[in-house]
């Protein structure tokens, strides 16, 4: 399969090397890697509808349209994308895989995007810089014959396939761990995630009205930590050098450094509930006696190889639902196992939901970080 490294004008800052590697560092779950429609297609409960195209012979040329590339999560989807790319099954059916990100500037954006139409691909997968600033380009490539499949940052634009987590579910669940283990009182600080986003406003409306549900709950601070660990633990630790008194932590991303500005300032550990890197629940499991106790909730980078599956069904006439829902991945400090939801050899940043069965995503984590992304 040829992979083309694009560079479209200024805007595009992504060159990637792409190399995969043959042993893996855990057994892959039973069927990981075979495809089954009925569990992986599943309409979201907001499904507004089904989407079918006349059937199409591949290979395919599939664009994935990034925003920015600024945290360990959206290095590791680009990461998995490439390596799904390389899976034989999938290979045989990509003739070209078009990778380019724009970063927050949504007109950049736009613009890679019209390119790829005007360069005839199959299919668009896009993660977004907004919600709603898409409406006209995804139009422009539906009537083109191209559909775009949009994922974790989700649109507005009635045209595009949604792939998906239910993101105010996310929020929710892991507010509600946190009141819990919390005794339903005391101090949270939120640290949230890029401004802007359907992702961040979503998990934040989750949390939010799990939290106005006890009215012995407040919440002290917001901060933006931008889903990045060395963002997380800079205004973690700004704030704690303030000495407030904080009883539990509800954050998006992060969790590594939001732990590490714990440590750093001396300031006891508190209840907290987080993302699923895997420094986040190697200190779960480490820090438990000191009070670190809590949920790890995972918006899996692996969603972009979904996203390549729905795209490529899609394309081969299979009908689909609108918007599509994938199951939340979630570990607690009571369902922590070594090997199996969080690795201890493996870095800090890397994000432990890598498989995900039914979806024919069935990678490792040495695939995954034998790609390079510059």
């Amino acid at each position: 399969m040829k992979l083309r490294i694009a560079l479209i004008l200024s805007i595009l800052m992504l060159s990637i090397v792409t190399a995969y590697a043959q042993d893996a560092t855990e057994e892959p779950a039973m069927d990981a890697g075979v495809l089954d429609p009925d569990a992986c297609f599943r309409a979201a409960a907001n499904s507004d509808g089904v989407v079918q195209l006349e059937a199409q012979e591949g290979p395919f040329t599939i664009g994935i349209s990034n925003s920015f590339i600024g945290n360990a999560w959206r290095t590791q989807m680009i990461q998995m994308a490439q390596a799904f790319a390389q899976e034989p099954e999938i290979a045989e059916q990509i003739e070209e895989l078009i990778v380019v990100s724009s970063g927050q500037d949504v007109e950049a954006q736009i613009a890679q995007m019209d390119i790829m139409i005007a360069l005839e691909v199959d299919a668009i997968v896009l993660n977004a810089a907004n919600p709603t600033g898409f409406d006209a380009v995804i139009r422009r490539a539906w009537e083109a014959g191209i559909p775009v499949i949009a994922f974790d940052n989700i649109v507005t634009a009635p045209e595009a396939i949604l792939v998906n987590e239910d993101q105010i579910e996310f929020g929710r669940v892991m507010a509600e761990d946190l009141v819990a283990r919390m005794g339903g009182a005391g101090n949270v600080v939120m640290v949230n995630g890029v401004p802007g986003t359907s992702v961040d406003s979503d998990r934040n409306a989750g949390a939010k009205a799990v939290f106005a549900e006890y009215p012995d709950i407040t919440i002290i601070a917001e901060l933006e930590g931008r889903w990045d660990s060395g963002t997380a633990q800079t205004v973690m630790a700004d704030f704690l050098a303030t000495q407030p008194e904080v009883n539990g932590v509800w954050l998006q991303g992060g969790g590594p450094g939001v732990i590490q500005a714990f440590l750093d300032a001396d300031v006891p550990l508190v209840p907290m509930a987080g993302e699923a890197e895997n420094g986040f629940r190697m200190a779960m499991a480490e820090y438990e006696d000191e009070g670190l106790v809590g949920i790890s909730v995972g918006q899996t980078p692996g969603m972009v190889a979904a996203s390549m599956q729905v795209a490529l069904e899609l394309l081969k006439g299979r009908e689909m639902p609108r918007s599509i829902a994938l199951p939340l991945p979630i570990a607690t400090t009571e369902t922590l196992e070594e090997g199996v939801n969080y690795f201890p050899d493996l870095p800090a940043d890397f994000f432990t939901p890598i498989q995900i069965p039914g979806c024919g995503v069935n990678l490792t984590a040495e695939a995954i970080l034998a790609v390079v992304v510059e």
